[in-house]
């Protein structure tokens, strides 16, 4: 299968490869998907991406098929196959084969057909979802793989022609002749656009690197180092590295957001982060080391585990409090700031009624309100790290818990919630908040805690 992407007016310059009018870019497609020999031709992928937002695809020497089906939600964003139009089909002999749309993003031919073409056209991004899809604005753009590929299609390489003056970048090295090959498309972002500029440093045994555009009031070298002490933390914190370099992808908000001026996602091993080069921000190295405590942890929870199911109180909720408790540490943020985040966390989860435990509020994060996932699964996290500090005179605190989760059967295939439960539950007091507050749905009060400041400082003093 071939992928090309490309604008028609030539112009591109890959990762470590020269630039050229045409440029290329393969995905190499996983043969044990369609039950290939090791002797059958490597099926393969091109897209042509033009401006301004229309991306064309080409998908060759595919073995004989007659259904495709692109995804329609992710992230709560929906109708996302909604913008595949111009579905084509060519049969084994090279000639045109009818093929209709079955319903919103499923296609059927009416035989066996070895090439498919289609165009995407990419609405403009919007707040809610402009880091969560494919979108292209300005002079720069995001392609996410899994928007963009019938998601029958693993293992892909592909072939990009971008608009003239433009690249791209990803986590993924290309060979000598500019070819990605791409194990998990699920996972795959490409940054593209005019004057990306990279950097890189080896921390804690792989590549960190950085892709930046635009201009902004920090060098981009603050990137990285804020970036590294991160790293470096949650290394020390969960007693495990990373595999995979990770790539942190940074441009312009291409559309106004409310009072949160940035928007962020982590795919893979790829960070990407989007914020307001105009937002009125004293300490922008402090205000990426505050984000990046934040989405960087999830290259680890829950990038690095094999866990499934539905644990997204804990992938989300805990971490949002491991980050801020992060922050701290590495003085990000003061105490009067970490007190203030955890206040306004419980206001908020004050103004609305319970009505899910939150395991059942993981399984419904994006069907219904997602605030009890997050407001509430960051409050159990600070209750249980504050339990487990007292009961062990503070020789354990949260962390204790990321190790054993990574020493664990966490890194390999197994329920989430079962894992994660099982380790909570391992002292009398964690099981008691299990039953009580995530399992449960009884009322938090932290409001005696959140007021007694000498006592809380004290308590967090213990490690």
């Amino acid at each position: 299968m071939l992928v090309v992407l490309d604008s028609g007016s030539g112009g591109i310059v890959l990762r470590r490869v020269v630039k050229t009018q045409f440029c290329t870019v393969v995905l190499g497609v996983w043969t044990g998907v369609f039950g290939l020999g090791s002797g059958e031709a490597t099926p393969q992928v091109k897209v042509r991406v033009g401006l301004p937002a229309e991306i064309r695809i080409r998908v060759e020497s595919l073995p004989p098929g007659r259904e495709w089906s692109f995804r329609n939600a992710y992230a709560g964003v929906l109708g996302i196959a909604e913008r595949v139009e111009q579905f084509q089909a060519v049969g084994v002999n090279g000639d045109a084969v009818a093929a209709k749309k079955i319903t919103v993003g499923e296609f059927r031919s009416e035989r066996d057909v070895t090439a498919i073409s289609y165009l995407v056209r990419l609405p403009p991004p919007r707040a809610s979802d402009v880091s969560h899809v494919s979108w292209i604005a300005g002079k720069s753009g995001f392609l996410m793989l899994a928007d963009l590929l019938p998601q029958q299609l693993t293992d892909v390489l592909v072939e990009f022609s971008l608009p003239s003056g433009w690249s791209s970048q990803s986590t993924i090295e290309t060979d000598a002749q500019g070819k990605y090959q791409v194990a998990e498309p699920e996972k795959t972002v490409f940054f593209i656009g005019s004057s990306l500029r990279t950097q890189s440093k080896r921390v804690e045994g792989v590549e960190l690197e950085s892709v930046v555009s635009g201009e902004w009031p920090f060098k981009d070298s603050v990137v990285l180092n804020s970036a590294k002490k991160v790293i470096e933390k949650y290394v020390l914190l969960t007693g495990f590295k990373l595999t995979n370099g990770p790539t942190v992808m940074i441009a312009p908000l291409p559309v106004a957001t409310g009072s949160v001026k940035w928007r962020a996602e982590t795919r893979g091993s790829a960070v990407v982060l989007l914020m307001d080069p105009q937002a009125k921000i004293e300490n922008w190295a402090g205000q990426l080391g505050i984000i990046f405590t934040h989405e960087l942890f999830h290259l680890w929870v829950p990038n690095s585990l094999q866990l499934h199911g539905d644990y997204d109180w804990f992938s989300e909720g805990f971490t949002l409090y491991t980050a801020l408790h992060t922050a701290l540490e590495l003085k990000f943020i003061n105490f009067n700031e970490y007190l203030a985040t955890l206040t306004r966390v419980y206001d908020s989860y004050l103004s609305r009624p319970e009505e899910l435990s939150l395991i059942a509020a993981s399984e419904r994060r994006w069907t219904s309100s997602n605030s009890v996932v997050y407001d509430r699964g960051m409050l159990v996290a600070f209750l249980y790290d504050l339990a487990i500090r007292r009961d062990s005179g503070g020789k354990r605190w949260l962390g204790s818990l990321y190790r054993n989760l990574f020493a664990g059967s966490a890194v390999q295939p197994a329920n989430g919630n079962e894992v994660i439960i099982q380790l909570l539950s391992s002292t009398p007091a964690g099981a008691d908040l299990v039953k009580s507050y995530i399992e449960g749905q009884q009322e938090l009060d932290l409001k005696p805690l959140l007021t007694d400041r000498k006592q809380l400082l004290k308590t967090l003093k213990y490690r």
